[in-house]
């Protein structure tokens, strides 16, 4: 069962991905907040993949990947946005080799999400 961590500083957002993968299948971290995540990140828990907002209030999902990458974190990772600009955060991430397929717009299409979780995962194998 793949451990998916889920970061987003909506409880709502964060509830829905979580039920909705858990019943697909998956084992669901849920990190509400940047903070959350890094303290998760920090941690010697296995993770297999991880969605992340990119806006969020304190610590961004920039400032989450960017860690993760510093602690030698070396799983897939999916972005969440509301925003209809991907352009500058595919430039803040550039050294990461992220694509535009690797960007998922709110409201999030979940059967989408599951699908490029798979393929995600399918690729590291």
């Amino acid at each position: 069962m793949p451990k998916i961590l889920v970061v987003d500083d909506n409880q709502g957002i964060a509830d829905i991905l979580e039920q909705y993968l858990a019943v697909k299948g998956m084992e669901v971290i849920k990190a509400i907040g940047g903070e959350k995540a890094l303290e998760i990140l920090g941690s010697d828990t296995t993770i297999d993949l991880m969605v992340v907002d990119m806006k969020m209030t304190k610590v961004s999902g920039i400032d989450v990947i960017k860690r993760a990458k510093e602690l030698g974190k070396h799983f897939p990772i999916l972005l969440l946005t509301g925003t209809i600009e991907t352009e500058d955060y595919l430039k803040q991430l550039e050294n990461f080799n992220f694509k535009e397929d690797d960007i998922l717009h709110k409201p999030v299409d979940l059967p989408e999400l599951v699908e490029k979780i798979k393929a995600k995962l399918k690729s590291l194998k």
